[in-house]
Protein backbone atom coordinates (compact mmCIF):
# COMPACT_ATOMS: atom_id res chain seq x y z
CA UNK A 1 0.00 0.00 0.00
CA UNK A 2 1.18 3.43 -0.94
CA UNK A 3 2.48 5.54 2.34
CA UNK A 4 0.35 8.40 3.38
CA UNK A 5 2.06 10.91 5.36
CA UNK A 6 0.40 12.96 7.46
CA UNK A 7 1.19 16.61 6.90
CA UNK A 8 1.42 18.89 10.20
CA UNK A 9 -1.25 21.24 11.10
CA UNK A 10 -0.18 24.43 12.73
CA UNK A 11 -1.96 25.47 15.73
CA UNK A 12 -5.05 27.83 15.34
CA UNK A 13 -2.81 30.69 16.51
CA UNK A 14 -0.10 30.24 15.41
CA UNK A 15 -1.83 29.97 11.75
CA UNK A 16 -3.84 33.41 12.67
CA UNK A 17 -0.04 34.62 12.96
CA UNK A 18 1.43 33.58 10.49
CA UNK A 19 -1.44 34.31 7.81
CA UNK A 20 -3.65 37.13 9.31
CA UNK A 21 -7.08 37.15 7.58
CA UNK A 22 -7.64 40.15 5.31
CA UNK A 23 -10.17 42.73 6.12
CA UNK A 24 -11.86 44.18 3.33
CA UNK A 25 -10.58 47.61 1.93
CA UNK A 26 -13.97 49.22 2.26
CA UNK A 27 -14.24 48.35 5.96
CA UNK A 28 -10.64 49.52 6.48
CA UNK A 29 -10.40 52.65 3.95
CA UNK A 30 -12.71 55.26 6.55
CA UNK A 31 -10.20 54.56 9.51
CA UNK A 32 -7.00 55.22 7.36
CA UNK A 33 -8.54 58.08 5.92
CA UNK A 34 -9.65 59.78 9.33
CA UNK A 35 -5.95 58.79 10.77
CA UNK A 36 -4.70 60.35 8.16
CA UNK A 37 -6.85 63.67 8.16
CA UNK A 38 -6.18 63.96 11.90
CA UNK A 39 -2.47 63.56 11.05
CA UNK A 40 -2.83 66.28 8.44
CA UNK A 41 -5.12 68.14 10.97
CA UNK A 42 -2.19 67.97 13.77
CA UNK A 43 0.93 69.22 11.54
CA UNK A 44 -1.27 72.12 9.44
CA UNK A 45 -3.11 73.99 12.28
CA UNK A 46 0.40 75.84 13.53
CA UNK A 47 0.53 76.87 10.37
CA UNK A 48 -2.66 78.05 10.10
CA UNK A 49 -2.86 80.06 13.80
CA UNK A 50 0.45 81.03 12.28
CA UNK A 51 -1.10 82.32 9.05
CA UNK A 52 -4.01 83.56 11.23
CA UNK A 53 -1.51 85.84 13.11
CA UNK A 54 0.53 87.15 10.74
CA UNK A 55 -2.64 88.74 8.67
CA UNK A 56 -4.20 90.00 12.38
CA UNK A 57 -5.69 92.67 12.72
CA UNK A 58 -7.48 92.86 9.17
CA UNK A 59 -10.39 94.74 10.57
CA UNK A 60 -12.10 96.66 13.58
CA UNK A 61 -11.74 95.11 17.24
CA UNK A 62 -14.08 95.52 19.81
CA UNK A 63 -13.60 96.01 23.80
CA UNK A 64 -16.14 95.33 26.14
CA UNK A 65 -16.25 97.74 28.63
CA UNK A 66 -18.31 96.57 31.48
CA UNK A 67 -18.71 100.11 32.87
CA UNK A 68 -21.22 102.99 31.47
CA UNK A 69 -19.34 105.72 28.98
CA UNK A 70 -17.47 108.60 30.99
CA UNK A 71 -15.61 106.92 34.37
CA UNK A 72 -12.44 106.61 35.24
CA UNK A 73 -12.22 103.21 33.80
CA UNK A 74 -13.73 104.26 30.65
CA UNK A 75 -11.63 106.73 29.88
CA UNK A 76 -8.62 104.67 30.26
CA UNK A 77 -9.75 101.80 28.41
CA UNK A 78 -10.57 104.69 25.39
CA UNK A 79 -6.87 105.77 26.09
CA UNK A 80 -5.54 102.86 25.25
CA UNK A 81 -7.55 101.81 22.44
CA UNK A 82 -6.77 104.97 20.65
CA UNK A 83 -3.30 104.36 21.24
CA UNK A 84 -3.73 100.41 20.35
CA UNK A 85 -4.98 101.76 16.82
CA UNK A 86 -2.61 103.95 16.07
CA UNK A 87 0.28 100.62 16.30
CA UNK A 88 -2.18 97.96 14.67
CA UNK A 89 -3.34 100.12 11.86
CA UNK A 90 -6.97 99.29 12.53
CA UNK A 91 -9.37 100.90 15.08
CA UNK A 92 -10.46 99.61 18.78
CA UNK A 93 -13.58 100.33 19.13
CA UNK A 94 -15.01 100.29 22.84
CA UNK A 95 -18.32 99.15 23.85
CA UNK A 96 -19.63 99.62 26.80
CA UNK A 97 -22.00 96.80 28.43
CA UNK A 98 -22.96 97.82 31.78
CA UNK A 99 -24.80 95.30 34.12
CA UNK A 100 -24.75 92.74 36.28
CA UNK A 101 -22.16 93.34 38.22
CA UNK A 102 -19.68 93.39 34.60
CA UNK A 103 -20.91 89.98 34.71
CA UNK A 104 -23.21 90.74 31.01
CA UNK A 105 -19.88 92.27 29.46
CA UNK A 106 -17.73 88.67 30.59
CA UNK A 107 -20.25 86.62 29.48
CA UNK A 108 -20.53 88.10 26.22
CA UNK A 109 -16.73 88.03 25.64
CA UNK A 110 -16.08 84.81 26.86
CA UNK A 111 -18.74 83.62 24.63
CA UNK A 112 -17.24 85.17 21.50
CA UNK A 113 -15.15 84.02 18.55
CA UNK A 114 -11.91 82.91 19.71
CA UNK A 115 -9.86 85.48 16.96
CA UNK A 116 -9.02 87.90 18.76
CA UNK A 117 -11.60 90.38 17.53
CA UNK A 118 -13.47 91.01 20.57
CA UNK A 119 -11.69 91.81 24.05
CA UNK A 120 -12.71 92.50 27.50
CA UNK A 121 -11.62 95.16 29.61
CA UNK A 122 -11.77 93.57 33.38
CA UNK A 123 -11.42 95.71 36.65
CA UNK A 124 -11.59 93.62 40.82
CA UNK A 125 -15.47 93.29 40.10
CA UNK A 126 -14.76 90.07 37.66
CA UNK A 127 -12.11 88.57 40.31
CA UNK A 128 -14.58 88.94 43.21
CA UNK A 129 -17.68 87.36 41.29
CA UNK A 130 -15.80 84.09 41.34
CA UNK A 131 -17.00 84.40 44.86
CA UNK A 132 -19.50 86.92 45.38
CA UNK A 133 -21.73 85.35 42.37
CA UNK A 134 -23.63 82.10 43.52
CA UNK A 135 -23.88 81.29 39.57
CA UNK A 136 -21.65 82.77 36.22
CA UNK A 137 -22.37 82.13 32.42
CA UNK A 138 -18.50 81.40 32.55
CA UNK A 139 -15.54 79.79 34.07
CA UNK A 140 -13.77 82.71 35.79
CA UNK A 141 -10.39 80.77 35.41
CA UNK A 142 -10.84 79.21 32.12
CA UNK A 143 -13.21 81.28 29.70
CA UNK A 144 -11.03 83.57 28.99
CA UNK A 145 -6.91 84.67 28.65
CA UNK A 146 -4.72 87.13 30.22
CA UNK A 147 -3.48 89.07 27.55
CA UNK A 148 -1.92 91.80 29.61
CA UNK A 149 -1.98 93.91 33.07
CA UNK A 150 -3.15 97.44 32.33
CA UNK A 151 -3.24 99.75 35.49
CA UNK A 152 -3.55 99.65 38.71
CA UNK A 153 -4.39 102.28 41.92
CA UNK A 154 -4.45 102.07 45.77
CA UNK A 155 -7.23 103.32 47.49
CA UNK A 156 -7.35 105.98 50.30
CA UNK A 157 -8.70 105.56 53.91
CA UNK A 158 -10.38 108.68 54.59
CA UNK A 159 -12.12 110.58 57.69
CA UNK A 160 -14.15 113.77 57.63
CA UNK A 161 -11.92 116.60 59.21
CA UNK A 162 -14.27 117.63 62.12
CA UNK A 163 -14.27 114.51 63.22
CA UNK A 164 -10.73 115.26 64.78
CA UNK A 165 -8.74 111.78 63.99
CA UNK A 166 -5.50 112.38 62.69
CA UNK A 167 -3.47 109.03 62.58
CA UNK A 168 -4.83 105.42 61.29
CA UNK A 169 -3.93 104.52 65.18
CA UNK A 170 -6.35 107.00 66.61
CA UNK A 171 -8.90 105.70 63.91
CA UNK A 172 -8.81 102.30 65.48
CA UNK A 173 -8.97 102.90 68.91
CA UNK A 174 -12.16 104.93 68.38
CA UNK A 175 -13.77 101.82 66.07
CA UNK A 176 -12.78 99.72 69.50
CA UNK A 177 -14.29 102.24 71.44
CA UNK A 178 -17.39 102.63 69.46
CA UNK A 179 -19.07 101.27 67.01
CA UNK A 180 -18.40 103.68 63.87
CA UNK A 181 -19.65 103.38 60.18
CA UNK A 182 -18.40 103.54 56.61
CA UNK A 183 -19.79 104.46 53.71
CA UNK A 184 -18.88 102.45 50.14
CA UNK A 185 -20.12 102.42 46.42
CA UNK A 186 -22.18 99.21 47.23
CA UNK A 187 -22.13 95.81 48.36
CA UNK A 188 -19.81 93.59 47.14
CA UNK A 189 -17.45 96.49 45.63
CA UNK A 190 -13.98 96.92 46.15
CA UNK A 191 -14.82 99.79 48.43
CA UNK A 192 -16.57 97.67 50.88
CA UNK A 193 -14.27 94.73 50.56
CA UNK A 194 -11.42 96.50 50.96
CA UNK A 195 -13.03 97.88 54.30
CA UNK A 196 -14.03 94.32 55.35
CA UNK A 197 -10.12 93.66 55.06
CA UNK A 198 -9.44 96.60 57.13
CA UNK A 199 -11.52 95.38 59.77
CA UNK A 200 -10.73 92.56 59.42
CA UNK A 201 -6.76 93.26 59.92
CA UNK A 202 -7.19 95.74 63.03
CA UNK A 203 -10.06 93.51 64.83
CA UNK A 204 -12.38 96.43 64.93
CA UNK A 205 -15.98 96.21 63.78
CA UNK A 206 -17.86 98.92 61.52
CA UNK A 207 -21.39 99.13 60.64
CA UNK A 208 -21.94 99.48 56.53
CA UNK A 209 -23.63 101.68 54.95
CA UNK A 210 -23.75 101.14 50.81
CA UNK A 211 -24.78 103.70 48.76
CA UNK A 212 -25.40 103.66 44.90
CA UNK A 213 -21.87 104.11 43.90
CA UNK A 214 -18.89 106.54 45.47
CA UNK A 215 -19.63 109.72 44.78
CA UNK A 216 -22.70 109.60 46.88
CA UNK A 217 -20.58 107.62 49.87
CA UNK A 218 -18.03 110.32 49.84
CA UNK A 219 -20.74 113.20 49.96
CA UNK A 220 -22.06 111.22 53.09
CA UNK A 221 -18.88 111.51 54.66
CA UNK A 222 -18.28 115.12 53.67
CA UNK A 223 -22.22 115.39 55.34
CA UNK A 224 -21.05 113.44 58.40
CA UNK A 225 -23.64 110.64 57.42
CA UNK A 226 -20.65 107.99 57.57
CA UNK A 227 -17.64 108.13 59.68
CA UNK A 228 -14.94 106.81 57.06
CA UNK A 229 -14.81 106.25 53.06
CA UNK A 230 -12.06 103.63 51.25
CA UNK A 231 -12.13 104.80 48.23
CA UNK A 232 -9.69 105.70 45.12
CA UNK A 233 -7.85 108.76 44.95
CA UNK A 234 -9.90 109.94 42.01
CA UNK A 235 -13.10 109.74 44.23
CA UNK A 236 -11.70 111.30 47.03
CA UNK A 237 -7.99 113.09 46.27
CA UNK A 238 -10.09 116.63 45.77
CA UNK A 239 -11.74 116.52 48.62
CA UNK A 240 -8.38 115.98 50.43
CA UNK A 241 -6.63 118.36 48.63
CA UNK A 242 -9.40 121.00 49.40
CA UNK A 243 -9.19 120.43 53.02
CA UNK A 244 -12.30 118.71 53.79
CA UNK A 245 -11.05 115.07 54.26
CA UNK A 246 -7.88 113.40 55.69
CA UNK A 247 -5.84 110.94 54.37
CA UNK A 248 -4.88 108.22 56.41
CA UNK A 249 -3.44 105.63 54.61
CA UNK A 250 -3.40 104.14 51.03
CA UNK A 251 -3.76 100.62 50.69
CA UNK A 252 -1.56 99.38 48.19
CA UNK A 253 1.87 97.86 49.60
CA UNK A 254 4.07 101.41 48.28
CA UNK A 255 3.18 104.41 48.53
CA UNK A 256 1.04 105.87 45.24
CA UNK A 257 3.85 108.80 43.85
CA UNK A 258 0.82 111.46 43.47
CA UNK A 259 0.38 111.25 47.25
CA UNK A 260 3.67 110.32 48.51
CA UNK A 261 3.46 111.71 51.98
CA UNK A 262 0.32 109.54 52.87
CA UNK A 263 1.74 106.13 54.68
CA UNK A 264 0.30 102.75 53.40
CA UNK A 265 -1.41 100.71 56.02
CA UNK A 266 1.77 98.24 56.00
CA UNK A 267 3.92 100.97 56.77
CA UNK A 268 1.54 101.59 59.76
CA UNK A 269 1.92 97.82 60.94
CA UNK A 270 -0.19 95.89 59.13
CA UNK A 271 1.59 93.23 57.57
CA UNK A 272 0.49 91.65 53.88
CA UNK A 273 -2.28 94.41 53.68
CA UNK A 274 -2.98 95.21 50.11
CA UNK A 275 -6.23 95.98 48.09
CA UNK A 276 -5.74 97.55 44.92
CA UNK A 277 -8.29 98.73 42.00
CA UNK A 278 -6.47 97.66 38.76
CA UNK A 279 -7.87 97.13 34.87
CA UNK A 280 -6.43 93.93 32.45
CA UNK A 281 -7.35 92.99 29.51
CA UNK A 282 -8.70 89.69 28.21
CA UNK A 283 -9.75 87.63 25.76
CA UNK A 284 -11.49 84.37 24.81
CA UNK A 285 -10.11 81.19 25.54
CA UNK A 286 -8.61 79.74 22.70
CA UNK A 287 -7.38 82.49 21.27
CA UNK A 288 -4.29 81.58 19.23
CA UNK A 289 -0.95 82.65 21.12
CA UNK A 290 0.69 84.39 18.10
CA UNK A 291 -2.39 87.01 18.66
CA UNK A 292 -2.35 87.12 22.37
CA UNK A 293 1.57 87.86 21.81
CA UNK A 294 1.47 90.43 19.63
CA UNK A 295 -1.57 92.54 21.50
CA UNK A 296 0.55 91.85 24.98
CA UNK A 297 3.35 93.35 23.26
CA UNK A 298 1.39 96.30 21.72
CA UNK A 299 -0.23 96.81 25.31
CA UNK A 300 3.96 97.11 26.87
CA UNK A 301 4.63 99.57 24.24
CA UNK A 302 1.54 101.77 25.07
CA UNK A 303 1.77 101.58 29.34
CA UNK A 304 5.54 102.30 29.09
CA UNK A 305 5.03 105.29 26.74
CA UNK A 306 6.01 108.67 29.08
CA UNK A 307 3.23 110.42 27.80
CA UNK A 308 0.83 107.70 28.31
CA UNK A 309 2.10 107.12 32.18
CA UNK A 310 1.78 111.04 32.65
CA UNK A 311 -1.21 111.53 31.41
CA UNK A 312 -2.96 108.91 33.86
CA UNK A 313 -0.75 109.77 36.43
CA UNK A 314 -3.14 112.80 37.91
CA UNK A 315 -5.75 110.06 38.25
CA UNK A 316 -4.00 108.34 40.56
CA UNK A 317 -2.84 105.48 38.46
CA UNK A 318 0.35 103.49 37.89
CA UNK A 319 0.60 101.52 34.26
CA UNK A 320 1.51 98.04 34.94
CA UNK A 321 2.36 95.77 31.74
CA UNK A 322 3.85 92.21 31.97
CA UNK A 323 3.80 88.80 30.62
CA UNK A 324 0.29 87.17 29.64
CA UNK A 325 1.45 84.58 32.38
CA UNK A 326 1.92 87.38 35.11
CA UNK A 327 -1.24 89.01 34.22
CA UNK A 328 -2.89 85.32 34.69
CA UNK A 329 -0.80 84.87 37.85
CA UNK A 330 -1.91 87.80 39.44
CA UNK A 331 -5.28 87.37 38.38
CA UNK A 332 -5.19 84.05 40.19
CA UNK A 333 -4.19 85.92 43.69
CA UNK A 334 -6.92 88.72 42.86
CA UNK A 335 -9.42 85.98 42.80
CA UNK A 336 -8.20 84.27 45.89
CA UNK A 337 -7.79 87.80 47.99
CA UNK A 338 -11.22 89.00 46.79
CA UNK A 339 -12.87 85.80 47.57
CA UNK A 340 -11.44 85.68 50.98
CA UNK A 341 -12.94 89.01 51.73
CA UNK A 342 -16.62 88.13 50.48
CA UNK A 343 -16.48 85.21 52.49
CA UNK A 344 -15.45 87.50 55.67
CA UNK A 345 -18.26 89.81 54.64
CA UNK A 346 -20.89 87.36 54.33
CA UNK A 347 -22.14 88.75 51.24
CA UNK A 348 -24.09 86.98 48.30
CA UNK A 349 -25.84 88.04 45.16
CA UNK A 350 -28.07 85.27 43.16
Amino acid sequence: MPSHRRKDRCPDNEASTLHPPRRPLMKTFPRLLAQTCALLFSVLLPFASSSAAEAYPDKPIRMIVPFPPGGASDNLARGLASEMGKRLGQSIVIVNKPGGGTVIASGFVANSPPDGYTLLWIAPPYAINATLMKSLPYDTKTSLVSVCDIASSPMLVTVNKSANIKTLAELVARAKQKTLTYGSSGVGGTPHLATVMFENAVGAKMTHIPFQGSAPAVTALLGGQVDVVVDTPLSTLPQINAGNLVALAQTGATRLPLVPNIPTLQELGIKGYEANTWFAVMAPAATPKPIVAQLNKVMNEIVHDPRFRETFANQGLVMMGGSPQEAADRLNREISRWGEAVRISGASVS
